[in-house]
């Protein structure tokens, strides 16, 4: 069972206790990152994609980094100085809007290269990326992950592929938070993000989505009120169980249902 976890962070003045430990960077047996065959699933974990001469190219110009839990790793706002790949753990990406609100953008765990556009662009940081537990990364600083990218061109067109599944994805969720039908739409709302984080989940066994309500409400477009509402009317159904800072799908198979607009399997209640 996958884990995925939410931890609110907000504004540049939260302290922030860095890891300076510069150890270069290897691949350990736990970090799952470093297979030389994948499935269709793992083809959208960038990192992945790359070929092992190519994942030594980028391992070779950086060094790798230990985050604890709630460490900031950028800032919104600040200069691209780096890029990250994620070797073991989760971080969670967010974004302060003019008003001061400060909303989850995604969730993103091992295998996943984040922080990388803004090095390319050379524009300040559009959004805070920090960590979930603790986060083992690559950390490849601007000039380095240029230089390796004007040899290795090809690692340039995997980064813009995973940009633009990224959007896709991020289109798919504001889709599915339009819906007329509340219930429904928490319930598609749900299955997106569990698809976001476990990309080959078939929806045969339960998964737990870590995050507050006040992010979850954020991701469906709705208050915190009418949030607990609809979660109790999907946890009557059997569909999902709530406990503090994590909700868990015990029943894929009716989400799946029940985001389409069908009713759950009679043994889901």
């Amino acid at each position: 069972m996958r884990l995925l976890t939410m931890v609110a962070t907000r504004g540049s003045e939260r302290c922030v206790r860095w890891n300076t430990s510069t150890k270069p960077a290897r691949a350990e047996p736990e970090d799952h990152v470093t297979g030389s065959s994948i499935t269709e699933a793992e083809e959208r974990r960038a990192w992945l994609r790359l070929t092992p001469d190519e994942r030594s190219a980028l391992t070779a110009a950086g060094h790798r980094k230990v985050w604890a839990p709630g460490q900031v790793l950028v800032l919104q706002g600040s200069p691209p100085t780096s890029m990250f790949v994620v070797l073991r753990g989760w971080v969670k990406i967010s974004a302060t809007n003019y008003r001061g609100d400060d909303a989850p953008l995604a969730a993103r765990g091992p295998a996943e290269i984040v922080g990388e556009l803004a090095p390319i662009s050379g524009l300040p940081r559009t959004a805070t990326i920090s960590a979930i537990d603790e986060v083992h990364t690559l950390l490849v600083t601007r000039e380095k992950l240029l230089g390796v990218l004007r040899a290795r061109p090809r690692i340039a067109e995997e980064i813009f592929r995973t940009a633009a599944i990224r959007l896709q994805q991020s289109d798919r969720l504001r889709l599915e938070s339009g819906g007329p039908d509340f219930p429904q739409r928490l319930a598609a709302v749900l299955l997106e993000l569990a698809l976001q984080h476990e990309f080959d989940w078939a929806g045969g066994e339960q998964i737990d989505l870590r995050f507050n309500q006040g992010e979850l409400a954020d991701f469906a477009r709705v208050s915190r009120s009418t949030l607990i509402r609809g979660l109790d009317e999907l946890r009557k159904l059997g569909v999902v169980r709530t406990a503090r800072q994590r909700i868990t799908i015990t029943h894929p198979r009716a989400l799946r249902e029940l985001a389409a607009g069908r009713p759950p399997p009679p043994h889901s209640a």
